[in-house]
């Protein structure tokens, strides 16, 4: 039987919202990166309206170039300074701490943020996107973004490192929010695996009607095999379908 293999996004899959933490240390550009904030968001629209490309390349575009063009850098420390602002879903790190499944994230996020985490010893492996770093080894930008068609190449390397071909996602479960999931979810489905939706108990997120829509595309195509609250606590049916021996 195919061991159990658990690939979870981050950012409002693992938290309880889907804004990303490691955009603190922009707090030396005078912007407040802990949360979504308008003067950050008109920030962000007046870069695109200046610079080609989809809206992930432009948003990590932004900060990568707030790092280059003002010939600045930073240290592992102001990196990680963002993880005091992370709220895990409830019964997160209870799951973790009993999971004898083999747990994933593959994120859109810094790589280096994520495994730098105190969750990460929990996951065998978190893929993300790469920090670019000087050769005194201070981070200098952001390298290639893991964008939704890379999260599948991160699925099958989780593939074959479980001796599994490329398209074996028999007993796998790919958990997203629907923000740039949508792709993932398809392939974990189509290949044998089960796609689970999980949503906050509220919509205090502005991308909340976003995320709806992209949970509806995909239940309209067949796509999402379970659909639950964000909450992992053992009580939680969630909690119960990661930690089924077979699905």
């Amino acid at each position: 039987m195919n061991s159990r293999i658990n690939i979870f996004d981050f950012d409002g899959t693992i938290t309880n919202e889907t804004w990303p933490k490691f955009w603190v240390w922009v707090k030396r550009f005078g912007y407040h990166g802990e949360k979504r904030n308008d003067e950050l968001e008109a920030a962000l629209a007046l870069y695109r309206s200046t610079h080609e490309g989809d809206s992930l390349e432009t948003f990590f575009g932004f900060f990568n170039d707030l790092l280059v063009e003002n010939n600045a850098f930073l240290t592992k420390e102001e990196l990680m300074e963002g993880e005091a602002y992370i709220h895990y879903n409830p019964g997160l790190e209870e799951y973790l701490m009993s999971s004898l499944e083999k747990n994933y994230i593959v994120s859109g996020g810094l790589t280096d943020f994520l495994k730098g985490l105190k969750v990460a010893p929990y996951f065998i492996d978190i893929y993300g996107t790469p920090l670019v770093y000087r050769e005194d080894g201070f981070i200098s930008g952001i390298g290639d973004i893991m964008t939704d068609d890379k999260k599948i190449l991160a699925i099958k390397e989780i593939l074959k490192s479980n001796g599994r071909e490329d398209f074996n996602c028999k007993n796998v479960c790919f958990i997203g929010d629907g923000y740039s999931d949508a792709p993932a979810m398809r392939f974990v489905h189509n290949h044998g695996g089960k796609a689970i939706f999980v949503h906050q108990p509220d919509t205090n997120d502005e991308l909340a009607s976003h995320n709806h829509k992209i949970y509806e595309m995909l239940m309209s195509e067949g796509i999402v095999d379970f659909s639950f609250v964000a909450d992992y606590s053992s009580s939680s049916e969630l909690f119960q379908i990661l930690k089924s021996k077979e699905l």
